[in-house]
């Protein structure tokens, strides 16, 4: 039961990692068709998914050690710097399209 669940939770993390690489690309395009405000949006909203990408990536990371076994072998701080990368990727491209939004309304 844990394995099948496990699975399908690998299964959605890798699923919904290529969804944000996969749209943070297409607004990647869309920006470069843009002028102004619209431009800086669409990239601050490409970061923001890259940022979400980083996150996925991380937790599918997790949740692969766990269905191989493998987490009590990964050092405390390996898994420490893991965990250190996605919250700073978040918390980053959060402030990053704050700031943008906050910009525009100038």
């Amino acid at each position: 039961m844990i394995d099948t669940l496990t699975m399908m939770i690998v299964l959605m993390g890798a699923s919904t990692v290529m969804l944000s690489i996969f749209v943070a690309y297409k607004f990647r395009q869309q920006a470069r068709q843009l002028n102004n405000g619209s431009k800086k949006l669409s990239k601050a909203l490409m970061w923001q998914l890259i940022g979400e990408a980083a996150l996925g990536g991380g937790t599918l990371w997790f949740a692969l050690m766990a269905y191989a076994g493998s987490l009590p072998d990964v050092p405390v701080f390996i898994q420490s710097m893991v965990r250190v990368f996605i919250f700073s990727a978040s918390s980053l491209t959060t402030i990053h399209l704050y700031l943008t939004t906050t910009r525009l309304g100038k």
